[in-house]
């Protein structure tokens, strides 16, 4: 009965009544499901489990090693400084005169000698000019009548012995005349007819002369064309000027190279320049040929030696060091300008007493040296600075005395404080 009642009830509902119940339970079941994801979000997540203080943890062993006595020596003063070695020469080889390249001899690298072709410009136009230079004053020679070499002398000219002979002639004819004309025995128009034959006659002899200087000035002027010709002509060869290497080519066959046009760069490199600034506080004991060592990078167990030859005026404001320069042999050719090198300078003094370790002793950390003291059971980081190299053992400065004793072994694996097994 209740089922069918209901059934009825619902059948009999209004129609908007109906559409609102229905609303409403679907509202109600959306908003339980809300309610339980809000609760699952809400949980809180499990504890994480507490590490265990003795897993993965394993107690460091002491570090092996070797320790070996620190070393007193007493060694001549010396500076240690960083220095760039230079070429004792560089030139930027230009060209003197004009021209079209024909021909590039060398090339990066080469080796040349003095006086070697570096490079060749068309020189047609230059020996043309030479040959007519050559011409003309062969042309002045002919006409002055004398042989290259010879002395110039214009009275010793044909036309100007024959000019002066008739001046001479003349002058002495006028001289006559006029005491002739005193004496009454010629005329006044005879006089004056000598007197106009004598200063033709000067007058032929001065243009005379005169002519045969202005043609010694053509010879010379011709000879020195010529000259200027003949240096256009080697110019148009360009040379190197003194032994070195080429480091740099700067044109091709095919262009044009104006007069200061560079075309290579040369080096000289035997000897070599070490360009170097020494403190202030150390400028008394350089001095010119003070023997110098050096060392580089790309031949790290090789030692190179030079002696200082020049010594700055004055110190650098700025820095407060004196430029000073070395000179090194390299005659067989494994320094090269440019090269980064720390030197070593035997500096005047008594000798002073020193610290030396062996290098296996030297550590290195963050770009800092470094050695590690034995102490009881474990070690005492230093910070060291190296010095030279005498007999195998390295030169040190810094906190250590000459009753420490400094691991050799394992160096690498110490740390300060670390505890160590001496062996």
């Amino acid at each position: 009965m209740i089922r069918e009642t209901s059934h009825a009830s619902e059948e009999t509902m209004p129609r908007a009544r109906l559409r609102v119940l229905r609303h409403t339970s679907r509202t109600v079941v959306a908003l339980a499901a809300l309610g339980l994801v809000v609760a699952s979000g809400c949980k809180k997540p499990p504890p994480a489990p507490t590490p265990d203080p003795t897993a993965g943890s394993q107690t460091k062993g002491p570090v092996a090693t070797r320790f070996v006595k620190v070393e007193s020596r007493r060694l001549p003063r010396a500076l240690e400084v960083s220095g760039t070695l230079d070429a004792d020469e560089r030139s930027e080889v230009a060209a003197s005169a004009p021209g079209t390249v024909l021909k590039v001899a060398v090339d990066v690298g080469s080796r040349v000698k003095k006086g070697d072709l570096l490079v060749e410009l068309d020189g047609r136009e230059s020996a043309l000019r030479l040959s007519s230079s050559n011409a003309q004053t062969q042309q002045q020679l002919a006409k002055l009548g004398i042989k290259p070499g010879e002395k110039f002398d214009a009275d010793a000219m044909p036309d100007v012995r024959a000019a002066k002979e008739a001046r001479d002639l003349a002058v002495s004819e006028a001289d006559r005349t006029k005491a002739l004309f005193d004496r009454g025995a010629v005329s006044q128009q005879q006089l004056d007819q000598a007197k106009s034959n004598a200063e033709r006659a000067r007058a032929n002899y001065d243009a005379t002369r005169n002519g045969a200087d202005q043609a010694w000035a053509g010879l010379l002027a011709a000879q020195a064309q010529g000259r200027l010709s003949a240096k256009a002509v080697d110019d148009s060869r360009i040379r190197a000027p003194f032994d070195g290497a080429i480091v740099e080519r700067r044109i091709a066959p095919g262009e044009f190279a104006q007069v200061g046009r560079v075309v290579v760069v040369l080096v000289s490199d035997n000897p070599l320049r070490l360009r170097i600034d020494v403190p202030e506080a150390d400028v008394g004991g350089i001095a010119e040929g003070r023997a110098v060592e050096l060392t580089v990078a790309a031949h790290p167990n090789k030692t190179f030696r030079a002696v200082i030859k020049r010594i700055g005026a004055s110190l650098k404001t700025q820095s407060r060091t004196l430029p000073i320069e070395a000179e090194v042999p390299n005659g067989d050719g494994q320094l090269r300008p440019g090269f980064f090198a720390r030197a070593r300078i035997a500096l005047e003094g008594d000798a002073t007493d020193s610290l030396l370790v062996p290098k296996s002793a030297i550590g290195t950390s963050g770009g800092s040296s470094r050695v590690f003291v034995h102490s009881q059971n474990h070690v005492v980081e230093r910070l060291v600075t190296p010095g030279r190299e005498v007999d195998g053992l390295v030169e040190i400065r810094g906190p250590v005395t000459a009753t420490d004793e400094v691991a050799v072994d394992n160096v690498g694996d110490l740390n300060d404080a670390a505890e160590v097994a001496a062996r």
